[in-house]
């Protein structure tokens, strides 16, 4: 009778019982299991002992405002040691540098051998790039659906206040309170690339028809519906950035989020036409003329790639843009005093603003100005167009600085995206008293050397990780000393770099407890210059409507 047949758990265990390792083998393989486990925290404890970098958290939030109750006040202590966790992660990701020694030219490999970008940057055809989010606006589920609503409501963390998802209900408040003060709003949505592009992404559409229509969000329509039946204004640009990128061959820079110069000043003439006609007292004869200049550039999300320097795939472009200026020849200015006030992000700036690399002086507003001769107010900030700006506004009037005074239009342009993705939170734009603080604020056309502790600092993006190149943070300071005695305040809200050119500066390492010196400048007299870069605040919305200082860090260990 033949033997029994042994299953395969019975071989695999006499096989493993049989495997034979040699003494040799063995220490090897621990050595080099060690090796791999001690050698890459050590390399990089050497790599941050070299570079200055230390990492400090603030346990449990020690500085923060204690809660009335022990529940609350546990609830308040999990959140601040979740959050100094995550910041500890992001930290050690950021400095890794095994990161900054592969991940380069790994990225390099997956896209010019496979063609496969990041989290960030999608490659699309004939070179051109694309932004994520973008495209997860266009292809994602409709960002009105009750269902979405709720889900994005929770979508953020235990420290994190609540996210308010729905946009109608922000823009009808925003128009409304805008309203009892007699002043028209409309609403800019600026289209995603591939909405007017889809071309660049699929060799069908290439090669065949386009959409009679451009693509959109499915809750496009029904958004629309809702602000005409909420007596909201919008201005759909969508049809003028079609019809001219079928003149033109394109609406879009290649490897950047945002629109050509020529495609923006199309809009900016459209939007011109609809207040001529609708309020035709806001045409003036303010002597604004247009002066033509080349900018070379490369594009915001090409530098998400995080590419090896001097290896990129994708060429600079040239764009033709117009800077308008004054009789003078001097370069436009907003001005306060006008009735029209521009809120604007980044699509406002990319012309404007030379932190975004595309030139100076020739921005949305600017445009807007020329076309109606007229002057033009303008609050504009390179993200998060969903509340920034109207934040902002609100800040003002709550310091008693009336910045809708002698307003009759506001034009509120935001990235389309944000319907999907914004905090949609309302803002009350009440006037509030211009009262005295205990907030030191340095004098008007002076700089201040102090030194402070740090009570509470925002949080700096990782580099490469939004599509922008620099960050100001805000930070709160506490027992502050200066030079010749006490200040004028013990504390001060100041805004500071956080990153310059993809980089990380001193001052992002900074943790609640920290002590810093600074040179401080009077907000004021800055904010023309810096007042549009993307800025992260702090938790503290209160202390948000504090006058703050510009601080320029001067020791070693923060320098910039």
């Amino acid at each position: 009778m033949a033997g029994k047949i042994p299953n395969r758990e019975a071989v695999a265990k006499r096989e493993i019982g049989r495997t034979a390792v040699s003494r040799q083998l063995a220490v090897v393989l621990s050595v080099f299991f060690l090796a791999a486990v001690f050698l890459v925290p050590v390399g990089q404890y050497v790599y941050d002992r070299k570079h200055g970098n230390t990492v400090s958290l603030n346990p449990a939030g020690e500085n923060r405002v204690q809660s009335a109750s022990l529940v609350a006040e546990v609830e308040r202590r999990n959140s601040a040691i979740l959050e100094d966790i995550d910041i500890l992660e992001d930290t050690l990701e950021e400095r890794s540098f095994l990161r900054k020694i592969f991940l380069p030219p790994l990225q390099y490999v997956l896209l010019r051998f496979l063609g496969q970008g990041n989290e960030k940057a999608i490659p699309g055809r004939d070179g051109w790039l694309h932004f994520a989010p973008a495209l997860e606006y266009l292809t994602g589920p409709p960002f009105l659906d009750p269902d979405q609503l709720k889900k994005r409501s929770k979508a953020h963390e235990l420290w994190q206040p609540p996210l308010h998802a729905d946009p109608v209900k922000a823009i009808v408040d925003f128009n409304d309170q805008l309203a009892q003060r007699g002043i028209t709003l409309i609403v800019l949505p600026v289209p995603v690339k591939a909405s007017i592009h889809p071309e660049k992404l699929s060799t069908r559409l290439a090669n065949g028809k386009q959409p009679e229509q451009p693509l959109a969000n499915r809750s496009w329509q029904p958004f629309a519906i809702a602000l005409k039946e909420n007596g909201v204004r919008l201005f759909d640009a969508r049809p003028v950035l079609s019809k001219y990128a079928g003149k033109n061959g394109g609406a879009y820079l290649a490897t950047d989020t945002h629109w050509l110069p020529g495609a923006m000043a199309e809009v900016a003439g459209e939007l011109a036409r609809v207040i001529r006609t609708e309020m035709p007292d806001l045409q003036g004869n303010g002597g604004f003329r247009l002066e033509p200049q080349t900018v070379v550039g490369q594009g915001d999300i090409a530098r998400m790639l995080t590419l090896p320097d001097k290896m990129s795939l994708f060429a600079e472009q040239q764009v033709s843009l117009n800077q308008v200026t004054n009789g003078q020849q001097e370069f436009w200015q907003p001005d306060r005093n006008s009735p029209v006030l521009l809120l604007g992000d980044s699509f406002a700036n990319i012309y404007s603003s030379e932190g975004l690399s595309w030139g100076k002086g020739a921005g949305l507003a600017e445009q807007l100005s020329h076309l109606l001769q007229q002057p033009v107010d303008l609050l504009a900030r390179n993200d998060s167009g969903a509340y920034v700006t109207r934040e902002i506004l609100a800040g003002e009037l709550a310091r008693g600085r009336d910045r809708l005074a002698g307003k009759r239009l506001v034009i509120w342009q935001f990235a389309e995206r944000e319907l999907a993705f914004g905090n949609w939170k309302t803002i009350d734009l009440r006037l509030g008293e211009n009262k005295k603080t205990d907030f030191y604020v340095a004098p008007a056309g002076e700089e201040v050397k102090v030194t402070g502790v740090v009570a509470e600092v925002s949080r700096s993006p990782r580099p490469g990780a939004v599509p922008y190149r620099d960050n100001i943070l805000t930070m709160h300071l506490v027992d502050l000393q200066g030079e010749n005695g006490k200040l004028a305040g013990e504390e001060a809200l100041v805004y500071a770099w956080g990153m310059r050119d993809n980089r990380l500066t001193g001052l992002a390492n900074l943790r609640p407890g920290d002590m810093v010196t600074l040179t401080l400048t009077g907000w004021d007299a800055v904010e023309g210059e810096y007042g549009s870069y993307r800025r992260t605040a702090l938790d503290d919305e209160m202390m948000e409507l504090e006058m703050p200082n510009w601080g320029r860090a001067i020791d070693e260990k923060n320098k910039l």
